[in-house]
């Protein structure tokens, strides 16, 4: 994930964190994750993974967040940690804070994908929390919670706190047909503007469609006592979750469909602008008849939670997987996404973006064509075995990808996605390389005010933001 600032752009991996200079790319910063949380006060124990980063510029200050183990319940991963930055410097010192997310039902837990999102009232946190299975509770599923913590405890004069935060936990059992529905991966929105309410958003639990509801009773200084309104179903149209994605693969046709394009959670932030909230995920939609991922977005009424629009981003002979927006205060969006398929010449695993305005009854309207932002070195990516080697175990691709609008120029939407680089061997360059995969970050900035020309000869600022990691990817948590 990344995120722009007032001069800075910071990313974050399983891993290893950078800051650039927003302007030009070049890399100020580059630390790993367990250097980061010692120097921000976090004294608990490492491995933390799914960090995220947002700038939140009423504050002009940055938040990262991270799960982390706990070594006192099993070594699980129960914890929670978020690091506010002292200034809009995010070189220039933090403080941390931690809580448990889930405890696992004191046998060990994961309290996985915690998202994170920023409105006027508070900072939302929501995990999907699993636990090894055992014979009275079958599979390790249990449910969900949202954590929302008050703007003015993490964002104050000193170290950030925790004061007034409120954790609604919703368990989930399974074989029960009263089980509450607050959705799976549980998204907070975003929302800058004054007098914003907690809104949640989140692909249902028991049906493919998308939930939104309200939080009541919030202020900038206390969570204590809200409560969550009633759920929404958005009657989105009939899709199922998307198979693999495809490569060209041409050495090896038996792995030519081996990329993990996740499931149907709306994987990335969410964003309330001028009544209306929009997201994206990815489907295999029933009623084209093919199937093929696509990128489909939806826009909703962020009072009724009504479903305004909603559309899929894709083509015939491809898959389209890990979308991200974000929007502007004038409604124009960007959504950037991964592509790949089958063709030898197109079809390498692709970053690319599209431009949007919104129309009056919220639809989007397209402005610009496929924006190519990078593609991808090799056409047969895959993890846990050596090159030309078939791939073996869960071939995961990112857990999702993020898009931001510059705070100092409400016109340009710095877009963060992976690519697959070449592969660990002398003939890539690699002396002594033991032949595995690897990848890397790429950020496309798209300012949408640049006349549009044809996709092809589309001229941007391209920034080469590349942490590679040249060890085997790690899985980043895990599904229901």
């Amino acid at each position: 994930m990344g995120a722009v600032g007032t001069t800075q752009f910071m990313s974050t991996a399983n891993g290893v964190y950078g800051v650039f200079d927003k302007t030009n790319g070049a890399r100020l910063s580059i630390v790993s994750d367990f250097n980061f949380w010692r120097d921000a006060g976090y004294r608990g124990f490492d491995q933390g993974l799914n960090a995220r980063v947002m700038f939140n510029a009423d504050a002009q200050r940055w938040i990262v967040s991270s799960l982390a183990y706990d070594p006192a319940v099993n070594y699980s991963s129960t914890q929670i940690r978020i690091a506010v930055s002292n200034t809009a410097d995010a070189l220039g010192g933090w403080k941390s804070t931690s809580f448990t997310g889930y405890a696992g039902l004191g046998f060990g837990g994961l309290a996985d994908f915690p998202t994170l999102a920023i409105d006027k009232n508070a900072v939302y946190i929501g995990t999907s929390n699993f636990a090894p299975p055992n014979a009275a509770a079958g599979s390790i599923f249990r449910g969900t919670t949202l954590n929302v913590i008050p703007i003015n405890s993490l964002f104050n004069a000193g170290a950030p706190a925790l004061t007034g935060i409120q954790a609604f936990v919703t368990p989930f059992v399974y074989g029960s047909g009263s089980n509450t529905d607050r959705g799976f991966v549980i998204q907070g929105v975003n929302n800058s503007a004054a007098g914003a309410s907690g809104k949640i958003v989140a692909d249902s639990l028991v049906a493919f469609d998308n939930i939104g509801y309200a939080v009541n009773g919030l202020s900038p200084s206390s969570a204590t006592g809200s409560t969550l309104g009633t759920v929404v179903y958005a009657g989105q149209s009939a899709y199922t979750e998307a198979g693999p994605g495809r490569q060209p693969a041409v050495a090896t046709p038996a792995n030519r469909r081996i990329i993990d394009t996740l499931d149907t959670r709306i994987g990335s932030s969410v964003y309330e602008v001028n009544g209306r909230i929009y997201m994206v995920q990815t489907v295999n939609p029933v009623a084209d008849g093919v199937d093929e991922a696509r990128v489909h977005y939806t826009v909703l009424d962020s009072t009724t939670f009504a479903k305004l629009a909603e559309g899929d981003i894709g083509a015939a002979g491809y898959d389209y997987y890990q979308g991200s927006l974000a929007v502007n205060a004038a409604g124009k969006v960007v959504i950037g996404y991964n592509r790949s398929g089958l063709d030898v010449a197109t079809g390498n695993i692709s970053f690319l973006a599209q431009v949007f305005d919104t129309a009056a009854d919220g639809s989007l309207l397209p402005v610009s064509g496929e924006i190519l932002l990078k593609t991808s070195l090799t056409d047969d990516y895959h993890n846990g075995s050596g090159f030309g080697l078939p791939a073996s175990g869960r071939q995961r691709w990112g857990g999702f990808s993020q898009v931001t609008v510059d705070p100092t120029d409400p016109n340009s939407f710095y877009a963060i996605g992976e690519f697959a680089r070449e592969y660990n061997l002398p003939a890539f360059g690699h002396p002594g390389g033991t032949g595995g995969s690897r990848w890397g970050t790429w950020v496309g900035v798209i300012n949408t005010t640049a006349p549009v020309p044809e996709p092809s000869s589309w001229l941007m600022m391209i920034l080469g933001m590349a942490a590679v990691v040249s060890l085997t990817r790690r899985q980043m948590g895990a599904t229901a």
